[in-house]
This record gives structure tokens, C-alpha cells and sequence, in this order.
């Protein structure tokens, strides 16, 4: 794929209004209609070279090139190519007098035709000739401490898999670096063998968090030093426990009655609960050791960095419900459990970025945790239900950025609600707080001492 037109494609896409898309091919740049995620599947067909025609009669329309043919009908969801009938990733619609529809159906009409698409409709399209390796661009950031990798290319992103020194990034088709790597912080360099494209890391950086973002397809891999700024190797004889006070800073959180803000009850409390834990001999970090503000994803990653045994982030709730009272604990995942679950990852994951939202499709590769993760919420949900004096909220699971990417065990507890007249008052009364703290130390501590043997190492 000749440079000049890849350079062609990122100056012009850019420029892109916002009623069409950039589409670069071998041959030429040009601009075709979309309308959000649609585009124009006539046109995107054409500038592969296809021969389309409209049959009146069946309302239809066949693409033929290098012996195949496509034929497919505005209004439906299937497709005949070569004769045989396919379903189609998505329906075909008339729009403005265009025929339209998403990046994956318009893949699925190219495929047959010996054509592939990569980008996304928001900034811009590359069509190239099916086998030729899709394009990949690497933008590598530093954001305090740590080094953040985007990757940018075809629609259907990668799987992460660890790699010898790095990490692998594992995608469906050949692909290639459009533009030279300019290495940041923690990264060594970048290599491609086929479909799979590794991350080099310098010696003593490990990966912290890896994840997809939509809209536009991404992929980011955030890289951390091994060990904190400035902090020696850890060595500990016993189990670690990271402590997450929720909010901070300028993030105040949910405010009950009288001015109760939720970032000074869960820093003492947090605080309580390590006291309790160091006394059983258990080492403890907190993410933050006074008022300060502290990004959602830098507290997963101190733990990771740390390589604690748990997390655990402490909240207190909020509700409309004036009624509702009592403690909730919740274990990540993509789906929240019940609609109140769903309306309390949203208030929590409120400081994020608008893309970091995007972490709830969480790395699969931890997806060993969560029945781990599940277990220590249990234990710790189980303890809070007496200081309460109530039955169960239950423990639940949410897509809280907080607990994305984490490699050990971890649980968001909502230590009450500020939101209610009585339960608000209390919690910020430091009776209240330290048997708060008794219940999320014993429940912390039973899942210490009831977790499994660690696996052996394998052997070389």
C-alpha cells in the first residue's frame, strides 16, 4: 500500500465533512455519504472497481467483480453470493435517496468481492484488496507515571495475550504499522508477524490495564512501572490488601444530610479498615492517604503494580428512593445485575473520562477473578448486613471503572446511604464507622484466609 495515499488518508480524513466520510483506495481519495455510523454501500462498492446494477423490477441490486456477485434489496438482511444465500450483519436501508448501511455490512458485501474496509465512519475509511495487511496506527502518550498505547486500525479489534517481554495483540487478518513507532516511557518498540502485533516493553514496566474503546474502534494498553515512583522492590513474607477511599479531591461524590460528603466518610473508614488489617498482620496500601483527587483508573493500577492479593474501593450510595438504606458490595462485570446496580456504577464511574466509560467490555483475560471476586464480596457483604440490622441487599455486579482491569481479586462495597435521613447521619459518626470497619476487615480477612494455594509455577 504506497505511502502517499495513507499519507492522503490522514490529512484529508481530518478534514472530512460531517455529513460524508473519507474514503482512500489505491487509486483515489474521495468522499462518500453517511449519515452517523451509515454509508453510502453503492458508491463503497464502485470504488472497488464492481459493476453495480439495479434490477426495477426486484427492486434489488447486484455487484459483480472478478467472477463473483453480490445481489442484495434495500429493506433487508440478507444477501445472495455466488447463488447462496447469507444473512448480513445488519439491515440494508434507503436514506435521503442513498442506500446505506453499517461498517459491518458493508465489509460483508466487500468480502465476497475480494475487498476489505478498515477505519470507522467517524474519521475515515481505507479500502484495500482482500489479504493486503490492514493498517495500524500506534499513538503513545505519557499521563503522569504511566504510558498509554492506542491502537487504531481495522473494526474488529484484538484479543490481548501476554508475550514474552510485552504484550500481544492478537486481530483476525494481516496488518502492518502505517506510520513509524515513537517510543514513549515504557514502551521498547513494536513488531508484526502476520495478525498478531507484539508490544515490546522496556525491563522493569509490566502492563497495568488493557482494553477496547468503541466509537471509534480502539484498542489502549496502559503501561505502569513495575513498582511505584521512587519505591524500592516489594518484599513482603504475607498477603497485600490495596484500599480504595472512593472519590477525593475536587470529586466530593454523594452528599447527605447536614453535609456529609462521601469522600471524607470512605477515607476514614478506609483508614479504620487498614488499622484493623495491619493488626492481623496484613500489609496494607491505601490508593490515597488524605484529601487528594486520584484518576479511577490509577487506583486499579497501584494494586496491579503491587501486585496485592485484593482490592477493595469503599463508597457510600445515593438513592431517589429516600427509603433506601443498607450496604451493598459489587464484582465487575459487563452487565449490571438489576437496574439499581446499572444506576449506581453510572454515579461512581461519573469522575471518568467519557472514553474510559467505554471499559466495561473488561480485559478477558482476568475473567479468572471473578469467581474470586465474587467470594470476597460475599464475605465482606455478609458482615456489613449486621451493622445494619438488616436481611440482604445482596451482592451484585456492575461495570464499575474502578475494578476494570484488575489481576487480583476485587469488590466495590457501598458502605450505606448518605441519601437516607437516619442511615446518612450514622455513617459519619466515628461509632458507626469503626464497626464498619470491624465488618470489612473480618470479611477481607476470611477471604485471605480461605483463598486457594497459589498454582505451581510451571516448569520450563
Amino acid at each position: 500500500m504506497p505511502m502517499r495515499w495513507l499519507a492522503a488518508f490522514f490529512t484529508v480524513a481530518m478534514a472530512a465533512p460531517l455529513m460524508a466520510v473519507t474514503v482512500v483506495t489505491p487509486a483515489r481519495t474521495t468522499e462518500v455519504f453517511s449519515r452517523a455510523d451509515l454509508i453510502d454501500l453503492l458508491e463503497i462498492l464502485r470504488l472497488t472497481g464492481a459493476e453495480v446494477e439495479f434490477a426495477p423490477a426486484a427492486g434489488s441490486y447486484t455487484a459483480r467483480r472478478a467472477g463473483h456477485e453480490v445481489q442484495f434489496t434495500p429493506g433487508g438482511s440478507l444477501a445472495v453470493v455466488d447463488g447462496r444465500l447469507q444473512p448480513l450483519p445488519g439491515p440494508i436501508r434507503s436514506l435521503e435517496g442513498h442506500t446505506v448501511g453499517n461498517l459491518a455490512v458493508a465489509s460483508a458485501l466487500l468480502a465476497p468481492l475480494g475487498w476489505a474496509v478498515h477505519g470507522d465512519v467517524g474519521s475515515g475509511l481505507i479500502l484495500t484488496p482482500a489479504g493486503e495487511a490492514a493498517p495500524i496506527t500506534l499513538a503513545v502518550t505519557r499521563e503522569g507515571g504511566a504510558t498509554v498505547v492506542v491502537a487504531s486500525g481495522p473494526p474488529a479489534l484484538p484479543r490481548a495475550r501476554p508475550a514474552p517481554g510485552g504484550l500481544a495483540l492478537h486481530y483476525q487478518s494481516p496488518v502492518r504499522l502505517a506510520t513509524p513507532l515513537a517510543l514513549e516511557g515504557g514502551l521498547s518498540g513494536a513488531s508484526v508477524d502476520g495478525s498478531i502485533l507484539t508490544l515490546q516493553l522496556v525491563p522493569g514496566w509490566e502492563v497495568a490495564a488493557s482494553y477496547p474503546l468503541d466509537d471509534p474502534p480502539r484498542f489502549v494498553v496502559r503501561l505502569a512501572s513495575a513498582f511505584p515512583t521512587g519505591a524500592a522492590e516489594v518484599q513482603r513474607s504475607g498477603p497485600l490488601v490495596v484500599i480504595d477511599p472512593g472519590h477525593g479531591g475536587e470529586d466530593q461524590g454523594a452528599q447527605g444530610a447536614g453535609g456529609v460528603l462521601e469522600k471524607t466518610v470512605t477515607l476514614a473508614v478506609a483508614r479504620l479498615t487498614a488499622e484493623r488489617l495491619r493488626a492481623a498482620g496484613i500489609e496494607v496500601r491505601l490508593t490515597r492517604e488524605g484529601d487528594e483527587t486520584v484518576a479511577l483508573r490509577d487506583r486499579t493500577a497501584l494494586a496491579n503494580r503491587l501486585r496485592a492479593d485484593a482490592f477493595v474501593s469503599i463508597h457510600a450510595n445515593a438513592s431517589p428512593a429516600r427509603g433506601a438504606r443498607g450496604a451493598e458490595t459489587y464484582y465487575m462485570s459487563a452487565d449490571a445485575s438489576d437496574p439499581q446496580a446499572a444506576a449506581a456504577a453510572e454515579r461512581e464511574n461519573a469522575p471518568a473520562e467519557t472514553t474510559t466509560l467505554g471499559l466495561i467490555l473488561w480485559d478477558l483475560a482476568h475473567v479468572a477473578n471473578l469467581n474470586s471476586s465474587a467470594r470476597l464480596a460475599r464475605e465482606i457483604q455478609d458482615r456489613l448486613n449486621a451493622v445494619h440490622g438488616i436481611a440482604t441487599r445482596g451482592v451484585k455486579q456492575a461495570p464499575f471503572v474502578v475494578l476494570t482491569g484488575a489481576t487480583m481479586p476485587a469488590a466495590l462495597v457501598e458502605i450505606g446511604f448518605l441519601s437516607h435521613p437516619e442511615e446518612g447521619q450514622l455513617v459519619s459518626q466515628p461509632d458507626t464507622q469503626r464497626r464498619i470497619a470491624d465488618a470489612l476487615a473480618a470479611g477481607i480477612l476470611a477471604f485471605l484466609r480461605n483463598a486457594p494455594p497459589p498454582a505451581p509455577a510451571e516448569q520450563p
